[in-house]
């Protein structure tokens, strides 16, 4: 017995240590982590009573020996509306659906009390996700797939793996397609590019090999794919840039096209599918393909650069990690390069120690924008003005359950200004997501100080000739649509006519596609568009077939240019004697052609590669004569007031309240001008008692007898002319005697002289 003593003991010890490593699997690429058990918290809020997920709660998980507390916020604009999945059976038919009552497992948040940090986290089955504390960067991940079970707490730093890199190797963000040429120029008074609200509706494809690469299970590749584009989320947040997935495709039969290890020749292959067949039935912004191939090399991403809202507006993503986060980073940066970003140098400044626009993806996740990728976007918005950018998504029908905090006005809210922590704007209530007392509004063109700006306000400032201001309306915060002059109207000095807010020149088109220096080539170039050869012609109707133009309309078909670089800034190029034009295989590709609107004779232009007659072109002629009082015509043919008259006939003007700056100014300047004048009264009407006091005494004084003596200049004290006079009493004396007044007056004279003469002095 006690022998087996030790056996047992031993037998016991080795279970032990067996079950102990089950508890520490593993992990795809990880040196080493701490088995945690995160602690769910209170449910602080739930909107939606059908949904298992609260819109906002707090996890407690240990941290190094520190407990730290998770506040998490769901993201429930994840999905956009008219989110579809496409399958296809095992024929090749597609079958596509709009899930419902997807589990909105996909949260943001930050660390509670650490204001530089930030949560990226899926519920779904346990926490799995990243986060980021002032000081490190951690990934989560379950171990026993629920949520209050064993997980895996691991720093970025101990996943194991070669750092890999983006295969775009442009050294600028200039673009190989034309800038485009949009009929709504979007245009702000007060705001940026970079500060305005922007949307891109994406979409992506999971190849055949990111199906098996997830045990063929349709529900993890949407796992997967959701994980991947919450971060993208986070990422783009701060550059007012909202990430809405479309749709999802799996290609759960075959690839749909022919997927290769070389990134460029899958991301062409891609493109071409992508414009053939997924735009027509699926429309959306931008779209990537997530495989599950290994590219050449070390390359993980490709895309084309400054190419959102056109046809290559793509990129092509390999799934080159086990953690999502890792992929969601990678397809955050090939989305700046259609975003017009380009690879970060040494130059620019980065928040982190690495930017999402690094060429190689190091072992810090990034999550931040640099310097230079700023100003590369701002770029391209303002050169490109991409319009789909600005397409605001309906919020009011999201599919997603509307969530307050997210920054997003949905169904059910006058406001939104993020969570109570980031909120700063006084015109909203962040807890409950309404306005404030006594607010109107709480953001837009128009709205300031919580209220409608008046209706005489600019929202959106003329920008050219052919421009015409917009002004709000007293009654929204939205700037009314963007409209220009009336089509036809002369522009640039009678060069061209305008034409839906632009000035459309040859000149200009010759030096979008060869250069500053280039300039319009002679009429006989335009001749050759008789020709009807592929590099010189009116219409195409089809890949190989070229219709010449007619006499009359030779200024209407390829454009012709001379002087300016040797290359074409895209496109393939012919050049003879003194004339090159560019051309393209792809007819919807080809961008040789003369641009509708130019001008091709006096009171002519350019429509449908014809030469024809403003009338004919625009029928606007004389458009606004048929407008009432002060309005013109705009480029849509509708009467527009001119600015200061209200609608609807333009002939009654507008009265513009004062705001309260300018009535407290007024008061103060009323205010300042009665006491000024009070104080001149006053002080006027002192000065002349003065003057008058003073003319008065000396007129008195110059009355005195001697006052010219100088034995009188000693004048006596006021007091010294004070007489008392005593009324004498009892009756008055009688009356003179008769004899007395029979005296003469020579009598008189001399009695009245000697009474005067003082006595005679006495003889000695």
């Amino acid at each position: 017995m006690a022998n087996t003593l030790p056996v047992l003991w031993a037998l016991t010890a080795a279970a032990l240590l067996c079950r102990s490593a089950s508890f520490r699997p593993e992990l795809d690429g990880v040196k080493d982590y701490e088995v945690i058990t995160p602690v769910r918290l209170h449910t602080l809020h739930r909107r939606d009573t059908q949904s298992s997920r609260p819109d906002v709660m707090k996890y407690k998980i240990p941290v190094e020996g520190k407990d730290t507390v998770m506040h998490l916020e769901k993201n429930e604009g994840l999905l956009a509306e008219g989110y579809s999945e496409t399958t296809y059976t095992q024929d090749g038919t597609p079958v596509t659906s709009t899930p419902q009552n997807l589990d909105d497992c996909y949260y943001h948040g930050r660390i509670v009390n650490d204001s530089e940090s930030t949560v990226s986290l899926s519920t779904c089955d346990g926490l799995r996700g990243y986060f980021r504390t002032a000081a490190r960067q951690y990934l989560i991940e379950p171990l026993s797939g629920a949520e209050d079970g064993a997980h895996a707490l691991f720093k970025y730093e101990a996943v194991n793996a070669e750092p890999p890199v983006c295969g775009v190797t442009n050294s600028s963000w200039e673009p190989v397609y034309p800038p485009l040429i949009s009929k709504s120029r979007s245009r702000s008074s007060g705001l940026s590019p970079l500060q305005q609200q922007k949307y891109v509706e994406l979409y992506l494809v999971a190849d055949n090999r990111e199906y098996k690469k997830m045990n063929s299970d349709i529900n993890e590749v949407r796992k997967r794919i959701f994980e991947i584009v919450n971060y993208v989320n986070v990422v783009y947040k701060p550059l007012k840039t909202f990430i809405a997935l479309i749709g999802l495709e799996i290609w759960t039969d075959q690839d749909k096209i022919s997927v290769t290890t070389p990134a460029g020749s899958t991301l062409d292959a891609f493109t071409n599918w992508r414009n053939n067949y997924l735009l027509k039935t699926k429309p959306h912004d931008n779209a990537h393909l997530i495989s599950g191939i290994d590219f050449d090399g070390a390359t993980v991403g490709l895309a084309y650069i400054g190419s959102l809202c056109t046809g290559h507006s793509t990129g092509v993503v390999q799934d080159h990690n086990s953690r999502a986060i890792a992929v969601g980073a990678t397809l955050a940066h090939e989305m700046g390069h259609n975003l017009g970003m380009n690879h970060d140098s040494s130059s620019c400044i980065c928040t982190g120690s690495t930017c999402i626009m690094s060429a190689a993806l190091s072992y810090d996740i990034p999550e931040n924008f640099s310097s230079c990728s700023d100003a590369n976007y701002e770029q391209f918005l303002t050169s490109r003005n991409p319009p789909c950018l600005f397409n605001k998504p309906d919020y009011m029908s999201l599919i997603s359950t509307p969530k307050c905090g997210n920054g997003f006005v949905e169904n059910g809210e006058q406001c939104d200004c993020g969570t109570v922590e980031e909120c700063k704007n006084p015109c909203c209530n962040a807890t409950t997501c309404t306005l404030t007392a006594g607010s109107q509004c709480s953001a837009g063109d128009c709205c300031e100080d919580c209220k409608f700006t008046p209706p005489s306000r600019v929202c959106r400032r003329q920008q050219d000739e052919c421009d015409l201001a917009e002004y709000c309306t007293g009654k929204s915060t939205e700037c009314p649509e963007d409209v220009f002059t009336v089509n036809g109207l002369p522009c640039k000095g009678g060069q061209s006519y305008c034409y839906n807010g632009l000035c459309p020149t040859k000149a200009d088109q010759c030096v979008k596609v060869w250069g500053s220096t280039a300039e319009v080539a002679k009429p006989s170039c335009y001749d050759q568009n008789t020709r009807g050869t592929y590099y010189a012609f009116c219409n195409r109707p089809s890949r190989e077939q070229y219709i010449g133009c007619q006499k009359k309309d030779v200024m209407c078909g390829k454009l012709f240019c001379i002087e300016g670089n040797d290359n074409p800034n895209y496109n393939r190029f012919v050049k003879f004697l003194d004339c090159k034009a560019i051309f393209s295989d792809d007819p919807d590709n080809d961008f040789g052609q003369v641009d509708t609107g130019t001008k091709c004779g006096d009171g002519m232009v350019c429509k449908d590669h014809e030469c024809v007659n403003l009338e004919t072109a625009y029928r606007a002629t004389n458009c606004s004569a048929r407008c009432k009082g002060h309005a013109v015509c705009n480029h849509k043919q509708e009467c527009q007031c001119e600015p200061g008259w209200l609608p609807p006939n333009c002939d009654s003007k507008e009265y513009t309240p004062l705001s309260p700056g300018t009535i407290i100014t007024i008061i103060v300047i009323v205010i300042l001008l009665i006491l000024i004048v009070v104080g001149g009264l006053g002080a006027f009407l002192y000065m002349r008692k003065r003057r008058a006091s003073t003319s008065h005494r000396r007129v008195r004084l110059n009355d005195k007898p001697g006052v010219n003596n100088p034995a009188f200049n000693h004048q006596p004290k006021p007091s010294d002319f004070q007489v008392q006079v005593q009324r004498p009493k009892g009756p008055p004396p009688p009356p003179p005697t008769i004899s007395a007044q029979a005296q003469s007056p020579a009598h008189n004279l001399v009695a009245a002289r000697k009474a005067l003469r003082p006595p005679p002095p006495p003889r000695v």
